[in-house]
């Protein structure tokens, strides 16, 4: 018998849970392991799961640390079990529990990684036009960055094997969902989409905010320098030491046609645009020896 660990993080979910322990009733297996992550929740989230007539694991942090170290804590816990499969889903009842075999099924010896789809499958409340414009947007990006064929890149509802679960490193506590698609991209795991249903929210807000794209964009870069290095900075480098070329060349061209009365304009930026490339291709250099100690340690 497979087993699976289900991921549940929440923060301030106390209005949820009563729904989502009789939604869990209706899924109780003995082959589910349920793991509950209390984010520092600020209501009785906490009191109530204590008090659950349910067979659970329950891990709380004293603060709030964000959804991706929710996650990694369950991750982590889960590792430490006897299972086959981890799926993560929401408190706050926007995932239909019902199609968690959806994307279980789906997993075999040619896929390693399921998330599902909202958009292809059914979004049961209007989606507002900035966050489906936001949506789209990252999910084009992490398809390029990972090669996967991806459509709905954050929908939270995922399942994974074990042996992925155990490699990903989670190096973000914002978005976990790209961290987990460019982490198992790099790592060469197979990865598939299965339609699913998007409930409305109907207690608390999305931690989405302005800052979320600059967030992302940060942590995807942290992603790649950290797993990547030598090809993360050896590019960022390069892409410098261009430029100080390209400068120093057009300079030379000025002055050759007379327009310039100095051979070099800004020998000082160019100079520095050189040198900083450089050592940042030396950074990437350094990272890679590090990544491959590591991994024969």
């Amino acid at each position: 018998m497979k087993k699976t660990a289900i991921i549940i993080p929440m923060f301030n979910e106390a209005k949820s849970l009563p729904i989502l322990f009789k939604n869990i009733e209706k899924i109780v297996r003995p082959e589910f392991i349920f793991i509950f992550v209390n984010d520092g929740s600020q209501d009785n989230s906490l009191e109530i799961l204590k008090t659950a007539n349910l067979n659970h694991l329950l891990i709380s942090h004293k603060k709030n640390l964000g959804l991706a170290s929710a996650v990694k804590s369950g991750i982590d816990e889960a590792r430490k079990l006897e299972v086959d499969y981890v799926v993560k889903v929401d408190a706050d009842l926007q995932h239909n529990l019902e199609e968690i075999d959806l994307l279980l099924n789906e997993i075999n010896e040619e896929v390693d990684l399921v998330y599902g789809d909202r958009f292809n499958g059914e979004i049961k409340y209007k989606m507002e036009f900035i966050r489906k414009v936001g949506n789209k947007f990252f999910s084009s990006l992490t398809k390029w960055l990972t090669g996967y064929k991806i459509t709905d890149s954050q929908p939270g509802f995922i399942a994974m094997k074990i042996d992925l679960a155990r490699k990903i490193r989670m190096l973000g506590n914002y978005n976990y969902t790209q961290q987990v698609l460019i982490e198992a991209s790099i790592l060469g795991y197979k990865f598939k989409q299965v339609p699913i249903t998007f409930n409305k929210r109907i207690h608390g807000s999305s931690f989405v905010s302005l800052k979320y794209p600059f967030k992302v964009f940060w942590q995807i870069f942290i992603i790649y320098s950290s797993l990547k290095p030598l090809s993360t900075f050896g590019k960022l480098g390069s892409l410098l030491m261009f430029i100080s070329i390209l400068i120093s060349s057009y300079q030379i061209y000025l002055f050759n046609a007379g327009i310039n009365e100095k051979f070099i304009q800004n020998d000082n930026l160019i100079s520095l645009l050189f040198l900083f490339g450089i050592q940042t291709i030396f950074v990437g250099i350094l990272g890679n020896l590090i990544n491959n100690n590591k991994d024969t340690s």
